[in-house]
């Protein structure tokens, strides 16, 4: 685990992130180089050297030889690729991610809260970079895509007040059970603790984009709701425990807000109302918290303030859920 440093200077990190960087550059260039020289040392092989001189000079070439030969270099192809993806992996796992994790670890440490704290409006804040939201929690409530707690990874949680509503966050990523390089969501996850004051849902209402009902097949609730806005019908598949509660909730005002809200993340939304809480997912965005190596340390802290966007415009967009 990364050294992380309460008091780190903004001096002395940026150090750290220009060592990242260089290893960050030479990682990515070293494999060119292995296979390379692997392809050059190959050639010097004996039995490479005598198919030279067989297919220079002509003589005693056939089908046969022609075959072997191209076998032989895509195979010696085949080795030099694989020993730069190893060389690749090797650096990656024993040098590059110890002093990135190091220099990651102790950028969230000194700007997280800073940054966020700058923002007004935010108060009672509390970030902690390897927790996350539970899997039990999203699991529960039928949020996101992903039914496997061993597919799925949740940190970077930050809570607190915005403008006296108080909010969980972290970014979460599900993946394929089959799959575990292939993601079925990544982005941040917001829980708002009330999303009216005299409202609550007091049964479950799912929110998500029409496009991804495949990923949310075998997940919904048992009743499929159609509202009276085409275009919200258009955009998003709606499931609830209680059609009449749906709507009691969804009111014409609402769907229109949540369509305006879905426009500033291309669609890529999953909403749950329960009780007095909200969940929305946020898919595809990136998580703000993680450091880059490639821009200085005080440009790149201003990307924190990106975590408290989404929920400052989920807040005023969908906070104001009508009375009927």
């Amino acid at each position: 685990m990364a050294m992380v440093e309460q008091n780190i200077s903004g001096v002395k990190l940026e150090k750290i992130r220009q060592k990242a960087n260089r290893k960050t550059k030479f990682m990515y260039r070293m494999p060119k180089v292995v296979f390379i020289v692997c392809l050059l040392l190959s050639m010097l092989k004996p039995r490479n050297i005598g198919l030279f001189l067989i297919f220079t000079s002509g003589e005693g070439i056939d089908i046969g030889t022609i075959a072997i030969g191209i076998i032989m270099i895509l195979g010696e192809i085949m080795l030099a690729f694989c020993m730069a993806a190893l060389a690749f992996a090797i650096y990656m796992l024993i040098f590059w991610k110890k002093t990135y994790n190091l220099f990651n670890d102790n950028y969230k440490n000194k700007y997280a809260l800073l940054k966020i704290r700058e923002v007004p409006g935010f108060s009672d804040l509390k970030y902690a970079a390897k927790q996350g939201l539970t899997f039990q929690e999203l699991s529960n409530v039928k949020l996101l895509p992903g039914s496997a707690k061993s597919f799925f990874v949740s940190q970077d949680y930050f809570e607190g007040i915005y403008y006296t509503v108080r909010f969980r966050s972290s970014s979460v990523e599900t993946y394929e059970t089959n799959n575990s390089s292939l993601a079925v969501f990544e982005g941040q996850v917001i829980v708002f603790s009330s999303f009216h004051e005299f409202k609550i849902s007091e049964t479950a209402i799912q929110i998500f984009p029409k496009k991804q009902y495949s990923k949310m097949k075998g997940m919904t609730f048992n009743e499929k709701v159609e509202t009276e806005n085409e275009t919200f019908n258009n955009m998003f598949s709606v499931f609830a425990q209680d059609g009449h509660n749906a709507f009691y909730i969804l009111t014409p005002k609402v769907l229109e807000d949540i369509i305006e809200f879905a426009k500033i993340l291309n669609n890529n939304i999953y909403i749950v109302f329960i009780d007095k809480y909200m969940y929305i997912g946020c898919e595809q965005m990136r998580n703000p918290f993680n450091a880059v190596v490639d821009i200085p340390v005080e440009e790149q802290s201003k990307n924190i303030v990106m975590a408290t966007d989404i929920i400052q415009k989920a807040r005023d967009i969908l906070i104001h859920i009508e009375n009927k």
